[in-house]
């Protein structure tokens, strides 16, 4: 019987753990130093679902970020395809710097993907709602 109590209460204590992270995640934003010519301090949605660092045309014009040449098609959320040209800058969050792309879109909220904080060596904790260092500053060459 005990053996039978004791997997009731794992079974119980995961239950409970599965119902808390489903209805407690949340959004994760952070403040990030973008550095192109010029830096400013931008806050960001961590989106571990986009590939770069976007941001609006206004506030790459502003950091005078040096363009690629590159033009990428993305693949939003409601599965409609846009060309972004794409700028390289430099990009500190939680004191860790690294080199990012950033893609041009008209988005109402700067977002951080999942190059940047992979270069970073940072991931969302969705039940925080920070950001967690998980690997080295610069990335892993392996």
């Amino acid at each position: 019987m005990r053996l039978f109590d004791n997997s009731l209460k794992n079974l119980l204590s995961m239950l409970k753990f599965a119902w808390t992270a489903y209805y407690l995640v949340g959004y994760v934003y952070c403040d990030i130093i973008i550095r192109g010519r010029r830096e400013k301090v931008v806050r960001a949605l961590v989106d571990a679902g986009a590939s770069y660092i976007v941001l609006d045309p206004k506030t790459i014009s502003e950091l005078e970020l040096t363009s690629t040449g590159y033009e990428v098609e993305l693949t939003l959320a409601d599965r409609r395809r846009l060309k972004a040209r794409l700028f390289v800058a430099e990009a500190e969050v939680e004191g860790r710097k690294g080199p990012v792309f950033v893609a041009e879109l008209d988005v109402p909220t700067p977002l951080l993907g999942i190059f940047a904080l992979e270069t970073l060596g940072l991931r969302p904790n969705l039940l925080t709602g920070k950001l967690e260092v998980v690997g080295p500053e610069g990335g892993y060459l392996l």
